[in-house]
This record gives C-alpha cells, sequence and structure tokens, in this order.
C-alpha cells in the first residue's frame, strides 16, 4: 500500500471527502464491551472529522481526537464544540510529544490502523499510555473481504494475528461483512 501522506488526505478532507459513520452495530458493541464513560478518558487516533470522538463524548468519556490531517482536526473541532472533547493534529506514526505522559482509559483506532507505517511502535505507544486495565478498541476492515481496490485498506490474516498478541483479554467480532471490531485490555 502506497504512503499517505497528511497533504493526500487533506486534499481529500477538503474536497467534502467523508468516511463510515458510527454505526448502530459499532455503538452497541462498543457500549455493551467497554461501557460508558463516567468521566474516564479517551484517546481517538486518526479521528477525521471526529464522528467516533462525538459517540465517545456522548457516553460520558473525557475524549481527546487526533488526527495527522489538519483539515480534519479543523473540521472536527468545528462540528464537535463541546467541554472535554478536544482535537490535535499527531501523527500516530511519530512520537506522540502532543501526549506528554498522559494516560487513557481507552485508546481508539477506528478504521485507522491499517495505516500505521510501523505497527510494533505504535502497539508499544498505546500500552504505554494505556491506564491498567485500559483498552485498546480497533475496528478495521479485513484484507481477505474488502475489494480489490481496497485492499490496502484492511488488514491481513497475518496482521491481525500480530495485533492479538500480548494483551490480558480480547473481545472480536465480526461488525459486517468487512469490518473486524477488536477491543484488548492492557
Amino acid at each position: 500500500m502506497p504512503v499517505l501522506t497528511a497533504a493526500t488526505w487533506d486534499a481529500r478532507y477538503a474536497a467534502g471527502r467523508r468516511y463510515r459513520p458510527v454505526s448502530p452495530e459499532e455503538e452497541e458493541l462498543f457500549r455493551r464491551t467497554v461501557g460508558p464513560g463516567a468521566g474516564r478518558h479517551a484517546l481517538d487516533i486518526g479521528c477525521g472529522t471526529g464522528g467516533f470522538a462525538g459517540f465517545l463524548h456522548a457516553l460520558g468519556y473525557a475524549v481527546t481526537g487526533t488526527d495527522f490531517a489538519s483539515t480534519a482536526v479543523s473540521l472536527a473541532r468545528a462540528e464537535h464544540r463541546a467541554p472535554n472533547v478536544n482535537f490535535a493534529c499527531m501523527d500516530a506514526d511519530g512520537e506522540w510529544q502532543e501526549l506528554k505522559s498522559q494516560r487513557f482509559d481507552v485508546i481508539s483506532c477506528r478504521l485507522s490502523y491499517a495505516f500505521i507505517r510501523d505497527k510494533e511502535k505504535f502497539l508499544n505507544r498505546v500500552r504505554k499510555h494505556l491506564r491498567p486495565e485500559g483498552v485498546f478498541h480497533v475496528m478495521t476492515p479485513c484484507a481477505d473481504h474488502v475489494p480489490e481496490p481496497r485492499k490496502g485498506t484492511g488488514l491481513t490474516a497475518a496482521e491481525l494475528e500480530e495485533l492479538r498478541q500480548g494483551w490480558s483479554q480480547s473481545s472480536e467480532y465480526d461488525l459486517d461483512s468487512e469490518h473486524k471490531w477488536l477491543a484488548f485490555t492492557c
């Protein structure tokens, strides 16, 4: 899969492109397996225009949404103005200096994990920023189930297996014919 730059994503968002909204099935799975926020803190990586961050906020989470496309972050800020919801430009493949030593109860990576270049370093950063018993939530297409032109947007069976390693607990569901919903606990 070619590396997509922030400029590529900026152009897509500036042209009006929007991506998969949070489905009722996804909302229900999250409520059932991860639960309400009750003031807990969530980090939404690859937040795009903030749809999932808005859902997390509605559940009571204090949310930080990050994306490396500044246009997406600007749109998210405009669409989701609320207390305890913040958005920042951050490259998930970077050092996460923007987060300093913050720790989160939930870290979500919805439809963006396949685009992470160094998954091992990324997962180490996720673990570092999760509180004990924290949950890493991933919703991703599976490469075996997406049309040929979009294969690179999904995870292969080997990548899914690597993702499953090193967690104390995991939950996994087929959300629909293309997507897996996964939650991992530190």
